[in-house]
């Protein structure tokens, strides 16, 4: 099983010396392929005595002073700059000229990936696509894998993954959700899906693949749940959109943009919503409340979660993942029948819970009741498919996230 799953660490290096105090500062932004920023990449150099990371937006900077101009050693290297970002090898950057110092070009460095567990099965295809949900695409190759754990005798449910952003099939946290709820994790990559597809139709085919190389063929028509990060919304709204009668409920996490939470239907399905305060996407389009507007409009079975001080990415993968699939079993609990078959959604029979109040910013602990205890706006509050989610999505909102 191959796998060509690359990120890019595209980082622009300002390095500017004083001839006097021989005092530098190194200054860059983080982002990967997919020009999602990242967070949390150690970019450090021993000999040069730095040590930095970048911010919840994918920027850098860090100064430091040389006492005299390094020397190289016999292969012509001054020092390293390494970079390293958590489930991808370690990439070493052999600085050979003081030159480097003063580069105007940017520099572009090439994370990858850890290689694929051999549990999960998998194929890539070439794989052609109509008009684009966003961007302009040209790749062709789309790579389509799936991890069952072996306890699953039946597939009860398949979660479909974007691995465009923090997309993944190896969290510890999505496989022991696998094996408790007897659920499927379906990854998908390449430009012809992970941001979106015109019409989920043109996956079939892949997913009636993946069933045979698992040995489920339950998995073709088997009730699902969706998720995306960035523009990876894209692709968790085109399922709800397309199919909300086999979608149990979908996940946007740090949307790059509004118009897919606004897709036909999307409001049918329960949704949740998550949004970092200080990610750049969310100052520029205020998804929170394009959310309350859909709630009113639509009556939508939708949700938010502000994430206090949180950028484009995530801060703790797996404390993420776990309030995700604290959601995911919420929505399967009130909605999946044990015929696979899904009940409508009851917006009233669901928990409303306060708006963030986005001018007091932070951590913020917001009231939740029984649909019809709620004393404020019904038709714009967060809305939660039972109880005990929406308790957890109180406490999650009043944490603070921890590396």
């Amino acid at each position: 099983m191959t796998n060509k799953f690359i990120f890019l660490l595209i980082a622009t290096f300002c390095l500017i010396g004083n001839a006097d105090t021989k005092s530098y500062t190194l200054k860059g932004k983080v982002m990967d392929s997919d020009d999602n920023w990242l967070n949390d990449v150690r970019v450090f150099s021993k000999p040069l005595g730095i040590s930095t990371q970048s911010d919840p937006n994918g920027n850098f900077s860090v100064t430091f002073s040389l006492d005299k101009e390094l020397k190289p050693n016999k292969k012509g290297v001054i020092t390293f700059l390494v970079c390293q970002k958590e489930g991808h090898i370690d990439k070493r950057i052999a600085i050979k000229s003081m030159d480097f110092f003063n580069r105007e070009k940017a520099l572009t460095v090439k994370l990858q990936p850890k290689k694929i567990d051999p549990a999960i099965t998998g194929f890539t295809t070439e794989m052609k696509h109509s008009k684009p949900i966003v961007g302009n695409r040209k790749g062709t190759k789309a790579e389509f894998h799936v991890y069952i754990p072996e306890s699953v005798k039946k597939v009860k449910a398949a979660f479909y993954i974007s691995r465009h952003g923090m997309g993944t099939l190896e969290s510890p946290v999505l496989r022991k959700f696998a094996e408790e709820e007897q659920v499927a994790l379906v990854g998908m990559l390449g430009d012809p899906v992970q941001r979106g597809v015109t019409n989920v139709s043109l996956v079939d085919e892949h997913i009636k693949k993946l069933a045979e190389l698992s040995g489920h063929p339950e998995l073709t028509d088997a009730p699902i749940m969706t998720f995306g990060h960035s523009n990876g919304t894209g692709f968790a709204a085109s399922w709800p959109r397309d199919r909300p009668e086999r979608v149990i409920a979908w996940v946007s996490f740090h949307p790059g943009f509004s118009d897919y939470l606004q897709f036909p239907n999307t409001e049918k399905v329960p949704c949740m919503v998550m949004l970092g305060t200080v990610d750049k996407y969310l100052l520029n389009s205020r998804q929170d409340k394009v959310v309350a507007k859909i709630r009113s409009t639509r009556n939508a079975a939708m949700c938010s979660m502000m994430e206090g001080g949180v950028g484009h990415g995530p801060v703790n993968s797996e404390a993420v993942w776990t309030f995700i699939t604290k959601f995911l079993k919420a929505s399967m609990q009130s909605r999946l029948l044990d015929d696979g078959s899904l009940k409508p959604v009851n917006i009233e029979s669901g928990f409303l819970g306060d708006l963030y109040n986005f001018e007091k910013g932070g951590q913020q602990l917001l009231n939740v009741l029984p649909y019809n205890e709620f004393k404020g706006d019904k038709s714009t509050a967060n809305w939660f498919p039972n109880k005990t989610f929406a308790e957890a999505w109180q406490v999650y909102g009043n944490t603070k996230q921890k590396k």
